[in-house]
């Protein structure tokens, strides 16, 4: 790790987003999921894919709010076509030239495993046996909240928001998203995890403490609980991969970036008004959540190898040591770290499910 690549994370090169709204191939007759999908980077994700042409399937509490989410989107669509059509000499409205697809809310709490499960029965009810869901994008999180409440099934808030409640909504979709590969091109199929700058720059050694894993009242510090929160989701990333590789299913990671969203409510003003000159529009982070899907480079050999995407699409250049080992297992000469994080998600889930 070097000060060049933090830097280069929160002053990326300017355009540098190779794969933009712009030029994102049609995405016509496929299915996407996304959490947090009316607001910050998840609205801006939704649009864009909805703009293409996607069924995209919002997954979010509030129904007001994804309903005003989704007709913001179609507005935004509305209004481009009336003004393209107007330059072309054509009656405001007479045509559609945007590929449009569609948006749907499910409601889902994620710190609620319950309406988890209940979000994806909907899910599944919705796209019938002969349904399909190409990429779920877990972009639903919180910033580092003092005195934090904890989850509906009694977990940490952090963890549950950002990471727990993520591997329960994957788990449950893995057996879709799996059938969805069979029968689609090789690799194509993703799951993406946000992770974060701060995953290099505050988390512990091993990227998450032993002693948490224990108990998790032995972390308190909100700063090192949220970065902590997002190197699960890149260890989660690793074990799916390793773990399901014969599914055909690709789990990667990556630090979308810093943006003006609602991530920051529970930031005191003055941090806020600090960071607020270097926070960016959210549509470049759905620029890189873009990369993370689509691009060729990302291919299940990249994800089983732990490799990290960098904001505007981008792969890390080496992550701290430590952090590299932990993906590792002991008998790989890791510390098995990530492998300790994977079970201990998947002990809570069994805990509620029993």
């Amino acid at each position: 790790m070097s000060l060049s690549t933090i830097w280069t994370q929160f002053f990326p090169p300017r355009n540098g987003a190779p794969l933009t709204e712009a030029n994102l191939p049609s995405q016509a007759g496929k299915v996407f999921v996304v959490t947090g999908g009316s607001s910050g980077l998840g609205y801006e994700l939704s649009r864009i894919l909805y703009g293409a042409g996607g069924k995209v399937y919002i997954l979010t509490r509030s129904k007001d709010h994804a309903d005003e989410a989704i007709a913001r989107i179609k507005a935004y669509y509305d209004e481009r076509d009336n003004c393209r059509a107007e330059a072309e000499g054509a009656t405001a409205g007479q045509g559609v030239f945007s590929k449009r697809g569609h948006c749907e809310f499910i409601a889902m709490d994620v710190t609620d495993f319950s309406t988890v499960e209940s979000a994806v029965q909907v899910f599944l009810a919705r796209e019938g046996p002969d349904g399909r869901l190409d990429v779920l994008f877990n972009n639903i999180g919180t910033g580092a909240r003092k005195n934090a409440p904890p989850t509906r099934q009694g977990h940490e808030y952090h963890f549950g928001t950002n990471s727990l409640g993520a591997y329960y909504l994957t788990r449950k979709l893995m057996p879709f998203l799996s059938k969805t590969a069979a029968k689609s091109p090789q690799d194509s199929v993703r799951v993406v995890w946000p992770g974060s700058v701060l995953i290099e720059m505050m988390s512990p050694k091993t990227g998450i403490r032993k002693e948490f894993l224990q108990d998790t009242r032995n972390v308190t510090d909100r700063n090192e609980l949220y970065s902590t929160s997002k190197t699960g989701n890149w260890f989660l990333a690793s074990e799916f991969a390793r773990r399901s590789i014969d599914t055909g299913v690709v789990h990667i990671a990556g630090n979308p970036g810093n943006y003006l969203t609602n991530i920051w409510r529970h930031t005191p003003s003055l941090l806020f008004y600090v960071l607020w000159p270097i926070l960016r529009d959210p549509v470049h982070g759905a620029e890189t959540y873009l990369w993370m899907a689509f691009s060729e480079s990302v291919t299940m050999n990249e994800a089983v190898s732990g490799r990290y995407v960098m904001c505007d699409g981008r792969w890390h250049p080496g992550q701290r040591e430590d952090i590299i080992l932990a993906l590792r297992s002991v008998e790989e000469g890791g510390s098995g770290r990530a492998r300790e994080y994977f079970d201990w998600c998947e002990a809570r889930v069994r805990e509620f499910e029993s």
